[in-house]
This record gives structure tokens, C-alpha cells and sequence, in this order.
């Protein structure tokens, strides 16, 4: 399973790059608006990060097909690499799929609420797609349900497109989304730093220090290797 980060704060992308297997970035219009002062300099900074080889999915702003496509092109020519225009599910979404793909531009299609829409966005030649596990789960439907239904038909047809599991608020969603075999997930750096955490690790991790300190003192093990 693939791990993106969901966030325009490049601080964070570092800083979660350092430590952990992040295979790209993802954006959206609302993200842009809260965390970028400067979008030209924040997309300047995710081709940057990108540059290693790492996927980067940003989304379009326009309301037409035609206005998606044009959108695509020039994020693409900008990004270059591993590039993924996000494409909102919608009629004209739909169409803008088949345009992009027709230029050769990958397409996430956003806003995935149902296994229908998933596999419309697949038929017409999506790379991914992105189901909404915490919007689900807050109108009274099954986040993690929708996405494992929408797993199971991706393998029944044998389609290529790729879910991209996104909306997030806590670790065992996350967790129940990967047991589905969703092939990727985009999450924030705090949540992601989660995927460490356990109570018993950290003291299992003093009793290992508080122990040795008790025999050894302040040696390290290479210490005593000629003693």
C-alpha cells in the first residue's frame, strides 16, 4: 500500500519524508486555500519534492471539461514526472477524463462517494480514484465499507485503476482501509506519524534503555566490542 501525504505544508513533507516510505503529495482546492500564502511558490516546492520520483496529484480548478483539460496540460508540463490531475466526479469531470487520457496526463478522479462513480471514473480511464472515508462515515454511511465494495469490483473486472483511499480522522480508519487491499492511502503528517504509535513500544523501549544503563552506564554497545 502506498502512503501520500495530504497537505501543501511543504515543512511537513519534509520533515515526514526523512522518516517515512511517502510515495507522493496530494492537494485540492481547500487545502491550497488553507495552507498556501503563495500557490505558485507552494506547486514550485511539491515539483521540487517530487522531483526523486514521487507522485504528486493536484487538482483542477476549472468547471468544464474543456477548462479541466487546458488545466491538466499545464500542470503537467509544469510537474512533469510522476503527474496526476485530479478530476472532480462530475458530468463534465467524466469527459475531462477521456480528454486527458487522450493527451497522455494521468487522472485521479476526486470526491468518490459511491462504488458506481468508481467504476464509471475507471471505465472512462481513471488511474485512480479517491473515495471519502470520513465524509462518508459522518453522513451515516460506511467509509470503509464503500471502499472495500469498491476493491472487490476493481478486482472482480480486472481494471486497472487504482484506489486511493483520502479522508482520514483517525488511525483505525486508516487501518480498516488498508485490510480492504486498497492500493494507496493519503493521509496528514500527524496522522501518519500515528502509524507508529503504541503505548507498550515506548515502554518496552525505556525498559531496553533504563536496563542497559543499570549493566553498562554510559557505554554504548560498539563500546565494549574490544572489552
Amino acid at each position: 500500500m502506498k502512503i501520500l501525504l495530504d497537505t501543501a505544508r511543504i515543512e511537513v513533507i519534509d520533515e515526514m519524508m526523512t522518516y517515512f516510505p511517502i510515495a507522493g503529495f496530494t492537494t485540492n482546492p481547500s487545502i491550497l486555500a488553507k495552507e498556501s500564502s503563495h500557490v505558485g511558490t507552494t506547486l514550485t516546492e511539491l515539483r521540487r519534492l517530487a522531483a526523486g520520483g514521487k507522485m504528486v496529484h493536484i487538482q483542477v480548478t476549472a468547471d468544464t471539461a474543456g477548462g479541466m483539460l487546458e488545466q491538466a496540460k499545464q500542470l503537467n508540463d509544469f510537474f512533469g514526472g510522476d503527474f496526476y490531475a485530479k478530476i472532480p466526479m462530475n458530468i463534465q469531470g467524466l469527459k475531462a477524463i477521456s480528454l486527458c487520457k487522450a493527451e497522455g496526463i494521468n487522472c485521479t478522479v476526486t470526491a468518490i462517494f459511491t462504488p458506481m462513480q468508481a467504476l464509471t471514473a475507471s471505465m472512462a480511464g481513471a488511474d485512480f480514484v479517491a473515495p471519502y472515508v470520513d465524509r462518508l462515515d459522518n453522513i451515516t454511511s460506511d467509509g470503509v465499507n464503500v471502499v472495500k465494495e469498491i476493491v472487490n469490483l476493481f478486482n472482480r473486472h480486472e481494471v486497472k485503476t487504482q484506489v486511493l483511499a483520502a479522508s482520514f480522522k483517525n488511525m483505525q480508519q486508516v487501518y480498516d482501509v488498508a485490510s480492504t487491499g486498497t492500493h494507496a492511502v493519503t493521509v496528514s503528517g500527524e496522522l501518519c506519524k500515528k502509524f507508529l504509535f503504541h503505548p507498550y513500544t515506548d515502554k518496552s523501549l525505556e525498559d531496553f534503555k533504563s536496563d542497559w544503563a543499570e549493566k553498562f552506564g554510559n557505554h554504548e554497545i560498539t563500546d565494549l566490542l574490544s572489552l
